[in-house]
């Protein structure tokens, strides 16, 4: 993709954001000169045969993406003081890592590259060990015929009646152990992650969200793949195993929380709850995400309210006193207000920190 497609990426920003994120650029440029630059997994970029490191900007926050959780993994008594996740490292707006540190992280990534190994985007294993799921690797009628062996038709008929899940899609009735079985052979598998999608079935739905590569994974594909969101457990699913570790949460978050579909809308808190749960983000991003919460306390829309519940909950168990406090005094609110459902989930909230405290 042209460099101009970068300078527009960029030319988005604030101006601090803008200047912070160059320094981040020329600092790569600088450690990988042959590299090329462009847009991938929705962000600036530099490729050398294979994406070697990126960099983007979050709402209160920058990050660099060495594009591998194994360097993050290798470099982490390096990172101290960096807010880290696998394959990302976030530093505040005008503090970006020093050059010498940034040329490390390229380096070790250009080494993995080198030594022909994957980094965190798939985990092979051995064919003698295990043939079958060599041989439903990048098989999508594979995956699906083994979904179908493990089926079960009596949970099948459980997913509405015991678990509420009615959907549209094609369902087999493989249990979610099941799934997971099947998924861990698989390794990352992003392309196939997308294959599973367009099928239309259930339980393929959320075994992608396991096969799926978070750092590959662009805001556009998210948008797409929450159109034909059309139960809890598929939003859940997906929040909790693949969307909480893009770079795009927090801004899909925001998107979503004014979404009138029910299930969109939902999107938006179990995804907030899921970066709360699993470290995600920093105190300024669920700060902001706090009147979110507040505005869509009075939707009484059943999987809406829930999901809007959950969030709150969430983010008053953060060991953050910051967030522990608003999360309380939110909470507070919503238990005095006069509309019922946002006086439940206040009521809810605080019942759960009460025991917690």
């Amino acid at each position: 993709m042209p460099v101009s497609d970068v300078d527009a990426y960029l030319a988005r920003l604030s101006a601090d954001k803008r200047a912070t994120l160059e320094r981040v650029r020329k600092a790569i440029r600088a450690a990988a000169p042959d590299a090329e630059e462009g847009m991938r997994y929705g962000m600036p970029a530099f490729i050398q045969g294979k994406p070697i490191a990126g960099y983007a900007a979050s709402t209160h926050h920058c990050a660099c993406y060495p594009m591998s959780g194994a360097v993050v993994e290798a470099l982490k008594s390096e990172l101290e003081g960096y807010a880290t996740s696998k394959g990302a490292i976030r530093f505040p707006v005008g503090k970006p890592p020093p050059p010498s540190l940034i040329r490390k992280l390229v380096h070790a990534r250009l080494r993995e590259i080198d030594a022909g190994t994957k980094g965190t985007s798939r985990r092979r294993t051995p064919a003698k060990t295990q043939p079958a799921s060599a041989e439903m690797r990048h098989d999508v009628n594979g995956v699906l015929r083994a979904l179908e062996r493990n089926a079960s038709t009596r949970f099948r008929a459980d997913m509405a009646a015991r678990y509420g899940i009615v959907t549209k899609d094609k369902t087999l009735g493989t249990p979610m152990a099941r799934i997971k079985t099947i998924a861990k052979p698989l390794g990352k598998d992003h392309a196939l992650a997308e294959a599973l999608w367009r099928t239309g079935v259930y339980e393929a739905k959320l075994l992608a969200s396991m096969v799926g590569e978070p750092e590959r994974l662009t805001a556009a594909q998210m948008e797409r793949w929450a159109k034909h969101f059309d139960n809890w457990a598929v939003v859940d699913t997906l929040c909790f195993n693949l969307f909480d570790r893009t770079p795009h949460a927090f801004r899909q978050i925001a998107k979503w929380a004014t979404a009138k579909d029910e299930f969109a809308k939902r999107a938006a808190f179990a995804l907030l709850a899921c970066c709360a749960l699993h470290k995600r983000g920093d105190d300024e991003d669920f700060l902001t995400a706090l009147p979110l919460i507040e505005r869509a306390a009075t939707d009484g829309r059943n999987f809406v309210k829930k999901g809007v519940s959950w969030a709150l909950r969430a983010i008053g168990g953060k060991k953050s006193p910051r967030l522990r406090t608003a999360a309380r005094a939110l909470a507070r609110r919503l238990a005095e207000s006069d509309d019922p459902v946002a006086r439940l989930i206040g009521k809810e909230a605080l019942r759960e920190f009460a025991k917690k405290s």
